[in-house]
Protein backbone atom coordinates (compact mmCIF):
# COMPACT_ATOMS: atom_id res chain seq x y z
CA UNK A 1 0.00 0.00 0.00
CA UNK A 2 1.33 3.44 -0.91
CA UNK A 3 2.56 5.90 1.69
CA UNK A 4 -0.34 8.30 1.07
CA UNK A 5 -2.86 5.50 1.69
CA UNK A 6 -1.09 4.48 4.90
CA UNK A 7 -0.97 8.11 6.01
CA UNK A 8 -4.66 8.54 5.18
CA UNK A 9 -5.62 5.48 7.23
CA UNK A 10 -3.68 6.76 10.23
CA UNK A 11 -4.85 10.38 10.05
CA UNK A 12 -8.48 9.50 9.38
CA UNK A 13 -8.48 6.97 12.22
CA UNK A 14 -7.28 9.65 14.63
CA UNK A 15 -9.90 12.08 13.34
CA UNK A 16 -12.79 9.64 13.70
CA UNK A 17 -11.61 8.62 17.15
CA UNK A 18 -11.78 12.30 18.08
CA UNK A 19 -15.20 12.82 16.46
CA UNK A 20 -16.52 9.78 18.32
CA UNK A 21 -15.01 10.89 21.65
CA UNK A 22 -16.77 14.23 21.35
CA UNK A 23 -20.06 12.44 20.68
CA UNK A 24 -19.51 10.14 23.66
CA UNK A 25 -18.94 13.22 25.81
CA UNK A 26 -22.14 14.81 24.49
CA UNK A 27 -20.25 17.71 22.92
CA UNK A 28 -21.72 16.70 19.56
CA UNK A 29 -25.40 15.81 19.78
CA UNK A 30 -25.37 13.12 17.08
CA UNK A 31 -25.68 9.41 17.84
CA UNK A 32 -24.62 9.96 21.42
CA UNK A 33 -26.51 6.81 22.46
CA UNK A 34 -27.07 4.61 19.42
CA UNK A 35 -29.05 1.92 21.25
CA UNK A 36 -31.42 4.44 22.82
CA UNK A 37 -32.06 6.10 19.48
CA UNK A 38 -32.82 2.76 17.82
CA UNK A 39 -35.16 1.77 20.66
CA UNK A 40 -36.89 5.14 20.26
CA UNK A 41 -37.68 4.23 16.64
CA UNK A 42 -35.06 6.32 14.89
CA UNK A 43 -33.50 4.90 11.74
CA UNK A 44 -30.52 5.53 9.50
CA UNK A 45 -31.53 3.05 6.81
CA UNK A 46 -33.67 4.58 4.09
CA UNK A 47 -36.59 2.77 2.42
CA UNK A 48 -34.51 2.72 -0.76
CA UNK A 49 -31.61 0.96 0.95
CA UNK A 50 -33.93 -1.65 2.42
CA UNK A 51 -35.58 -2.18 -0.95
CA UNK A 52 -32.24 -2.65 -2.70
CA UNK A 53 -31.08 -5.14 -0.09
CA UNK A 54 -34.33 -7.08 -0.07
CA UNK A 55 -35.20 -9.50 2.71
CA UNK A 56 -32.00 -9.87 4.74
CA UNK A 57 -33.33 -12.36 7.29
CA UNK A 58 -30.89 -15.26 7.60
CA UNK A 59 -28.38 -13.68 5.21
CA UNK A 60 -24.75 -12.86 5.94
CA UNK A 61 -24.15 -9.12 5.63
CA UNK A 62 -20.82 -7.25 5.70
CA UNK A 63 -20.99 -3.54 6.56
CA UNK A 64 -17.84 -1.76 5.38
CA UNK A 65 -17.31 1.47 7.28
CA UNK A 66 -19.93 0.59 9.89
CA UNK A 67 -18.93 3.48 12.16
CA UNK A 68 -20.97 3.53 15.38
CA UNK A 69 -23.01 0.57 14.15
CA UNK A 70 -26.36 2.29 13.64
CA UNK A 71 -27.16 0.76 10.24
CA UNK A 72 -25.37 -2.47 11.12
CA UNK A 73 -27.61 -3.01 14.14
CA UNK A 74 -30.70 -2.14 12.14
CA UNK A 75 -29.75 -4.88 9.65
CA UNK A 76 -29.20 -7.27 12.55
CA UNK A 77 -32.61 -6.47 14.02
CA UNK A 78 -34.06 -7.30 10.59
CA UNK A 79 -32.57 -10.78 10.92
CA UNK A 80 -29.23 -10.50 9.14
CA UNK A 81 -26.06 -12.21 10.39
CA UNK A 82 -23.85 -9.12 10.46
CA UNK A 83 -20.15 -8.31 10.42
CA UNK A 84 -19.05 -4.68 10.70
CA UNK A 85 -15.66 -3.22 9.83
CA UNK A 86 -14.38 0.22 10.67
CA UNK A 87 -11.00 1.95 10.86
CA UNK A 88 -11.79 3.67 14.18
CA UNK A 89 -11.45 1.68 17.41
CA UNK A 90 -13.67 4.19 19.23
CA UNK A 91 -16.43 3.80 16.67
CA UNK A 92 -16.24 0.01 16.96
CA UNK A 93 -16.34 0.27 20.77
CA UNK A 94 -19.49 2.38 20.49
CA UNK A 95 -21.06 -0.15 18.14
CA UNK A 96 -20.25 -2.96 20.57
CA UNK A 97 -21.81 -1.09 23.50
CA UNK A 98 -24.98 -0.54 21.49
CA UNK A 99 -25.07 -4.19 20.41
CA UNK A 100 -24.70 -5.31 24.02
CA UNK A 101 -27.51 -3.00 25.14
CA UNK A 102 -29.79 -4.22 22.36
CA UNK A 103 -28.72 -7.83 22.94
CA UNK A 104 -27.87 -8.13 19.27
CA UNK A 105 -25.22 -10.55 18.07
CA UNK A 106 -22.64 -9.16 15.66
CA UNK A 107 -18.96 -9.46 14.78
CA UNK A 108 -17.04 -6.20 14.85
CA UNK A 109 -13.60 -5.74 13.33
CA UNK A 110 -11.13 -2.84 13.49
CA UNK A 111 -9.38 -2.69 10.12
CA UNK A 112 -8.47 -0.37 7.28
CA UNK A 113 -11.03 -0.87 4.51
CA UNK A 114 -8.21 -1.46 2.01
CA UNK A 115 -6.64 -4.15 4.19
CA UNK A 116 -9.51 -6.42 5.19
CA UNK A 117 -8.74 -9.61 7.14
CA UNK A 118 -8.46 -12.67 4.94
CA UNK A 119 -11.29 -14.48 6.76
CA UNK A 120 -13.71 -11.85 5.41
CA UNK A 121 -12.60 -12.46 1.83
CA UNK A 122 -13.72 -16.06 1.38
CA UNK A 123 -16.89 -15.39 -0.64
CA UNK A 124 -19.19 -15.99 2.35
CA UNK A 125 -21.43 -12.91 2.24
CA UNK A 126 -24.82 -12.61 0.57
CA UNK A 127 -24.67 -8.83 0.81
CA UNK A 128 -22.03 -6.14 1.27
CA UNK A 129 -23.34 -2.78 2.41
CA UNK A 130 -21.47 0.53 2.60
CA UNK A 131 -22.85 4.02 3.23
CA UNK A 132 -21.08 7.37 2.97
CA UNK A 133 -17.65 5.76 2.83
CA UNK A 134 -16.23 6.25 -0.68
CA UNK A 135 -14.72 9.67 0.15
CA UNK A 136 -12.35 7.84 2.51
CA UNK A 137 -11.25 5.25 -0.09
CA UNK A 138 -8.03 6.12 -1.91
CA UNK A 139 -7.87 3.03 -4.16
CA UNK A 140 -11.32 2.26 -5.48
CA UNK A 141 -10.19 -0.62 -7.71
CA UNK A 142 -8.58 -2.41 -4.77
CA UNK A 143 -11.60 -1.79 -2.56
CA UNK A 144 -14.06 -3.13 -5.14
CA UNK A 145 -11.77 -6.12 -5.65
CA UNK A 146 -12.01 -6.87 -1.91
CA UNK A 147 -15.80 -6.46 -2.03
CA UNK A 148 -15.88 -8.97 -4.88
CA UNK A 149 -13.82 -11.44 -2.85
CA UNK A 150 -16.17 -11.06 0.12
CA UNK A 151 -19.36 -11.72 -1.84
CA UNK A 152 -20.87 -15.06 -2.69
CA UNK A 153 -21.48 -15.68 -6.42
CA UNK A 154 -24.57 -13.64 -7.20
CA UNK A 155 -24.21 -11.59 -4.02
CA UNK A 156 -25.19 -7.94 -4.00
CA UNK A 157 -23.21 -4.81 -3.13
CA UNK A 158 -25.44 -1.98 -1.86
CA UNK A 159 -23.44 1.24 -2.05
CA UNK A 160 -24.91 4.55 -0.97
CA UNK A 161 -23.73 8.08 -0.52
CA UNK A 162 -23.88 11.59 -1.88
CA UNK A 163 -23.92 12.24 -5.61
CA UNK A 164 -20.34 13.34 -6.47
CA UNK A 165 -21.53 16.37 -8.44
CA UNK A 166 -23.84 17.49 -5.64
CA UNK A 167 -20.97 17.25 -3.14
CA UNK A 168 -18.75 19.33 -5.43
CA UNK A 169 -21.44 22.02 -5.87
CA UNK A 170 -22.01 22.19 -2.10
CA UNK A 171 -18.28 22.72 -1.56
CA UNK A 172 -18.13 25.50 -4.13
CA UNK A 173 -21.21 27.26 -2.77
CA UNK A 174 -20.08 27.03 0.84
CA UNK A 175 -16.57 28.33 0.03
CA UNK A 176 -15.33 25.84 2.61
CA UNK A 177 -14.42 22.89 0.41
CA UNK A 178 -11.12 22.07 -1.23
CA UNK A 179 -12.55 21.03 -4.60
CA UNK A 180 -11.93 23.60 -7.32
CA UNK A 181 -12.92 21.30 -10.19
CA UNK A 182 -15.24 18.32 -10.52
CA UNK A 183 -12.46 16.57 -12.42
CA UNK A 184 -10.08 16.69 -9.45
CA UNK A 185 -10.12 13.48 -7.42
CA UNK A 186 -7.56 14.19 -4.68
CA UNK A 187 -6.17 13.24 -2.30
CA UNK A 188 -7.41 16.33 -0.49
CA UNK A 189 -5.70 17.02 2.82
CA UNK A 190 -7.70 19.15 5.24
CA UNK A 191 -6.69 20.54 8.59
CA UNK A 192 -9.70 20.47 10.88
CA UNK A 193 -10.83 23.56 12.76
CA UNK A 194 -13.53 23.98 15.38
CA UNK A 195 -16.85 23.26 13.64
CA UNK A 196 -20.01 21.17 14.07
CA UNK A 197 -17.97 17.96 13.84
CA UNK A 198 -15.11 19.13 16.03
CA UNK A 199 -16.36 21.76 18.50
CA UNK A 200 -13.53 20.86 20.89
CA UNK A 201 -11.11 22.22 18.27
CA UNK A 202 -8.85 19.15 18.27
CA UNK A 203 -5.91 19.44 15.90
CA UNK A 204 -6.93 16.94 13.25
CA UNK A 205 -5.98 16.15 9.67
CA UNK A 206 -8.27 14.26 7.30
CA UNK A 207 -7.46 12.91 3.84
CA UNK A 208 -10.31 12.33 1.42
CA UNK A 209 -10.97 11.68 -2.25
CA UNK A 210 -13.66 13.03 -4.59
CA UNK A 211 -14.70 10.22 -6.92
CA UNK A 212 -16.61 11.01 -10.09
CA UNK A 213 -19.85 9.17 -10.84
CA UNK A 214 -18.43 7.41 -13.89
CA UNK A 215 -15.54 6.17 -11.78
CA UNK A 216 -17.91 4.66 -9.24
CA UNK A 217 -20.15 2.89 -11.73
CA UNK A 218 -17.86 1.69 -14.50
CA UNK A 219 -18.55 -1.94 -15.59
CA UNK A 220 -14.95 -3.10 -15.09
CA UNK A 221 -15.52 -3.37 -11.35
CA UNK A 222 -17.19 -6.72 -12.14
CA UNK A 223 -19.73 -6.41 -9.35
CA UNK A 224 -23.46 -6.86 -9.11
CA UNK A 225 -23.98 -3.45 -7.55
CA UNK A 226 -27.37 -2.25 -6.36
CA UNK A 227 -26.18 1.34 -6.18
CA UNK A 228 -28.02 4.14 -4.43
CA UNK A 229 -26.66 7.63 -5.05
CA UNK A 230 -28.41 10.15 -2.83
CA UNK A 231 -28.88 13.56 -4.36
CA UNK A 232 -28.13 16.13 -1.65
Amino acid sequence: MSNILKQAAQQNRQAWDSFRRQRDEGVVAKHVDVAAEILAGETCLSPEQRSLAGNVAGKRLLDLGCGDGFELLEWARLGADVVGVDNSPRQIATAQRAADTLRVSCQLVVADLLQLPSDLLQGDFDLVFSAWVTAWIGDLDQWFHLVNLALKPGGIFVLSGGHPFSIFINDVQSHEGVHTSYMEVGPFVQESTADDWNPAGDQLTTIQWALRLARLLRPSHNLVCASLICLR
